[in-house]
Parts: structure tokens; C-alpha cells; sequence
């Protein structure tokens, strides 16, 4: 089909936001205040770009662009959001990780670590310049939108030099992901590429940032809930009531002492996570 026809072939209409599901492979990431800025746009303007959706399996919908449009509307309590729906049975999960980096280059910034997850889980099939193609990133300025997007992505400004230094000699999406790849293993431990989000309800969410030691540690604790027939959830859960209820003191305290102080602003209403600093920060 020409773009006329898979146009053409686009159904449009209301979905539950139980029946969409988020992709695990979106690449792109927002910041605390530049979510708040998305709700409150909604609140002025109302939800006026479809998701883009592609059918799933049992009537349910995959989300291939609009996360945080999605986020957004759950947040505000919406039942049913528009959506724009891709009937083209040629666009299978493939085409759908290759569109959301071609959005994400398109608006949005680049989540490192999960670009180079991506690329690496399709790497073997095709030639680096297919890939090129496929990702969007055919011609020279659309590559180098994505080499800037990686580099704000990355907020130690050591790290950013490094990558900003070896990105020099980049000249195709093979080389960008060894240099990731080289950025990853020598630096991974001290690389704030993730975040562990606690949501409740909806209505609240708290982002922290972790580091490839807590991810880590995480498989490691899911291991042990595998063994012992136990959630996550339930264990994490746990350990941070105690901690709250003051029953794990020396814990605390061994972690205030191996953590770095922070200076933070007077009055603080928000949780002083990394990422609510940094959204202060921007904002004054």
C-alpha cells in the first residue's frame, strides 16, 4: 500500500484505557516537570493528539506512540482516550520498535540503554545501512538529531564528555551502539539511565533513579521471591514500611552514611528524589 491508502486504511476511535497496553520497548523518557507540563496541557486544551495503537491479541491494543500521553490521561482520570489504529497487517511488533524510534527522533528525547536494547534485539537480521533506514536515520541530520538526543539523555557531565568525544568518529547506527555499548561496561555502574517508579492509583507517582548495581540487585531479590513463592511488590513493600515505622534504624543509618549528601531547597514539598531536584532546579 502507498501512504494514501494505509491512510486511508487507519481506523480512528475512543479505546478503554484498560485495553491499551505500554510497549516495553519505548525508548523515549520525560522528566517529573515535563510530565506536569503535559497534564497541564491537557487541562487547557484536552486531549487533542490520538495515541497510535496497533491491534493486539484478545481485543486489547499495543501502544506504539503517545506513552505519556497515555500516562497523562490515566493520571487525569480518563475512562476512554482517541486513538488512531494501524490495520496494516505488514506492521508487525518489528515495524512497531522501529517506529517508536523514528517518533522519538521525530519528539522526544532517547533513552540510551533502551535504544541499545532495541537495536541490539534486531542487530543480527539486517545490515547496518537496512537499519539505518528502518530506524529513520537515512539521512545525515536525522542522525545526528539522535547522537545530540543520546547526549542530553546522559546527565553525569564526565560521562557526557566521554560519549560526546566518541561520538565524533560515529558515522552509522553499528558504531553508535558499540559506543554505547563501551559507555555501558565501563561505566554502568555510575550511568543514570533507569528508574525504579512507584505509582498508586494513578494519582501518585514516585520516580527513583537507580543505578545497573540496583537493577542488579533487583534480579537478585526477584530470585529469591521466585524461591520462596513471593512477590516483589510484597518484599519491597515491606521493607520500606519497616524502614518508616523506625524498625530498621542501623540499616538507615549505614545507608546515610555510604549515600552523598544533598543540598536541598528550603521548604521542599515534593519527595527529594534526584529527578524532583533536577525538575526544581530547571524551573528556577
Amino acid at each position: 500500500m502507498d501512504a494514501l491508502e494505509k491512510t486511508d486504511s487507519l481506523e480512528r476511535k475512543d479505546i478503554a484505557v484498560t485495553l491499551l497496553d505500554k510497549s516495553p520497548w519505548n525508548p523515549n523518557r520525560m522528566t517529573q516537570r515535563e510530565f506536569d507540563l503535559l497534564v497541564d496541557n491537557f487541562q487547557v486544551t484536552g486531549f487533542t493528539d490520538p495515541l497510535l495503537v496497533r491491534p493486539g491479541k484478545k481485543g486489547r491494543y499495543r501502544i506504539v506512540g503517545g506513552h505519556h500521553r497515555f500516562d497523562a490521561a490515566v493520571y487525569l482520570g480518563f475512562k476512554k482516550v482517541p486513538c488512531t489504529i494501524i490495520t496494516d497487517p505488514a506492521f508487525d511488533e518489528e515495524a512497531e520498535q522501529f517506529q517508536m524510534v523514528r517518533m522519538n527522533v521525530i519528539r522526544g528525547r532517547m533513552d540510551p540503554q533502551k535504544f541499545f536494547d532495541l537495536y541490539s534485539s534486531v542487530a543480527g537480521k539486517y545490515s547496518d545501512t537496512i537499519l539505518q533506514e528502518m530506524f529513520g536515520f537515512a539521512e545525515q541530520a536525522q542522525f545526528e538529531a539522535l547522537i545530540k538526543q543520546t547526549a542530553d539523555s546522559i546527565q553525569d557531565p564526565v560521562l557526557k564528555e566521554k560519549f560526546k568525544e566518541g561520538a565524533k568518529e560515529v558515522k552509522t547506527i553499528d558504531g553508535l551502539a558499540k559506543l554505547l555499548n563501551e559507555i555501558f561496561t565501563k561505566y554502568g555502574d555510575s550511568l543514570p539511565y533507569g528508574f525504579i517508579v512507584f505509582d498508586y492509583g494513578g494519582q501518585r507517582s514516585v520516580w527513583v533513579e537507580t543505578s545497573a548495581k540496583t537493577m542488579k540487585a533487583f534480579d537478585v531479590v526477584g530470585e529469591i521471591c521466585r524461591e520462596q513463592g513471593r512477590t516483589i511488590d510484597d518484599i519491597v513493600g515491606y521493607l520500606v514500611q519497616t524502614i518508616a515505622q523506625g524498625k530498621a534504624k542501623e540499616l538507615v543509618a549505614a545507608a546515610v552514611k555510604a549515600s552523598k549528601p544533598v543540598v536541598l531547597p528550603k521548604g521542599l514539598q515534593t519527595l527529594p528524589t534526584k529527578e524532583n531536584l533536577k525538575a526544581l532546579e530547571a524551573a528556577a
